[in-house]
């Protein structure tokens, strides 16, 4: 009797081959991404009662010196970007996530509110330099397609690295003692040193800038095609806070669905996201194709919404539930599709040589957005008064997300046509040039 063959296998082994990076530099890159995501998740959860139980800070204290980091970080991304191109973005990647490690080991040592902000403020800088030059070397890994499939499984990486970071971080909380929390921390530095290893196998990204041929300063403050697709984006990313703050304030405190739907949902969604954002992604590599997933994802946010301010209204906890976990997957599509077509246009739309400045001043789209969203939605969708005014709220918030979305297609029209006339300037003969600009 022969031998099988074993090619009843082979679909299988496909299929888990594709959700994985290929070999070499985009694998490296996403075991660097678990590593320090991993970390992440860990200190996210115990950092709020680190800081005030063991540190000793208020609530308010807390806020104020992560506000003021967040804001100093913001304003930093572009500069830090342009650094990435002109002197190399993996080396400015790898420096970093070392400066990360040593502001967060750092926190151990804060016992002050001006401690506790210039820490911050240095972990910050590191954070948001770290995800422009990470984003350049994205960008220098491929192209088109290959390059935003790159990005996506580095998204599917990033949930699983805070999945696994937070169920761990349970035992901090449970201990709840200043060892377990400083363990957390430690480890969380630790993390960012071990993310920084695997980069030793990326290849270096050969800086642009040093010649006359360079950008001018400040060069994509002045695209303003990008700045309005960036604006654009950033609007519809309210979708991340909706699902971190809003939705689980919405099921407390506006639904008769249990408490622990909280948690249900939520992991359905990272879940999910784990697995599908990847095939969602496919095709965003073409501008077109990646304004015309943002496009899909506002009105798919807006039928989520609605769907799950419906639950306000259900007469009983199993209809209430079911409709939550409608909503979530719809969310979960529509967060699946803005963030592909995401992730192209920010790459499509730059020109080469800059992706370090784009994608750090791109940033400030989604910056800007998880600044004012906090007090946006818990004044929208958890209005108080009776049912219908909050459940209104989630309506227009997302009636907003997909007009803003909608116009995203317009924009990268704008944006492309305004690339194509910038080249065509460029390559045109000397002699065809005006001698002086118009006025």
């Amino acid at each position: 009797m022969p031998e099988p063959s074993g090619g009843g296998r082979t679909p299988s082994r496909g299929r888990i081959r594709a959700l994985l990076p290929e070999p070499g530099a985009p694998r490296a890159l996403a075991l660097s991404t678990l590593v320090g995501q991993t970390g992440s998740g860990l200190f996210l959860p115990v950092s709020a009662l680190f800081f005030t139980r063991s540190v000793g800070l208020s609530p308010a204290q807390v806020g104020l010196g992560l506000g003021v980091a967040g804001l100093i970080g913001l304003a930093a991304a572009v500069p830090i970007g342009r650094v990435a191109d002109r002197f190399g973005a993996r080396g400015t990647y790898g420096v970093s996530l070392l400066g990360q490690a040593a502001a967060t080991a750092s926190f151990a040592l804060v016992h002050s509110l001006w401690a506790f902000v210039v820490t911050s403020t240095l972990a910050a800088l590191a954070q948001r330099g770290g995800s422009a030059a990470r984003g350049a070397v994205i960008g220098s890994l491929g192209e088109g397609e290959q390059r935003v499939r790159l990005r996506a499984l580095l998204k599917s990486v990033t949930n699983a690295g805070l999945s696994i970071g937070t169920a761990l971080a349970a035992l901090a909380l449970a201990a709840d003692t200043r060892g377990a929390y400083l363990t957390v921390v430690l480890l969380n530095a630790a993390t960012y040193l071990g993310a920084a290893l695997p980069l030793l196998r990326v290849p270096p990204v050969a800086p642009h800038g040093g010649g006359p041929a360079a950008a001018p300063r400040r060069a994509v403050l002045r695209n303003r095609p990008y700045t309005l697709v960036t604006l654009l984006c950033g609007l519809t990313s309210v979708h991340y806070d909706v699902l971190s703050l809003a939705l689980p304030l919405w099921i407390a405190g506006h639904s008769d669905a249990p408490r622990w739907s909280i948690s249900a949902v939520i992991m359905a969604n990272t879940v999910l996201v784990v697995l599908l954002q990847v095939p969602f992604s496919r095709g965003t590599g073409d501008a077109a194709t990646a304004a015309a997933a943002v496009r899909r994802s506002g009105w798919i946010l807006w039928a989520s919404w609605t769907v799950i301010a419906g639950a306000a209204f259900a007469g009983s906890a199993a209809l209430a539930f079911t409709l939550l976990v409608a909503g979530m997957v719809l969310h979960t599509a529509g967060e699946l599709w803005h963030s592909a077509g995401s992730y192209g246009l920010s790459y499509e739309l730059a020109p080469a040589g800059s992706h370090g400045e784009y994608q750090g001043f791109f940033s400030l789209g989604r910056g800007a957005t998880a600044a004012l969203a906090p007090l946006v939605v818990t004044t929208v969708c958890l209005a108080k008064g009776s049912a219908w005014r909050p459940a209104t709220g989630w309506c227009l918030l997302g009636l907003v997300v997909a007009v803003a979305a909608a116009a995203v297609p317009a924009a990268t029209r704008w944006a492309e046509r305004d690339a194509a006339h910038a080249t065509h300037r460029t390559s045109a003969p000397i002699g065809a040039l005006p001698l002086q600009e118009p006025a």
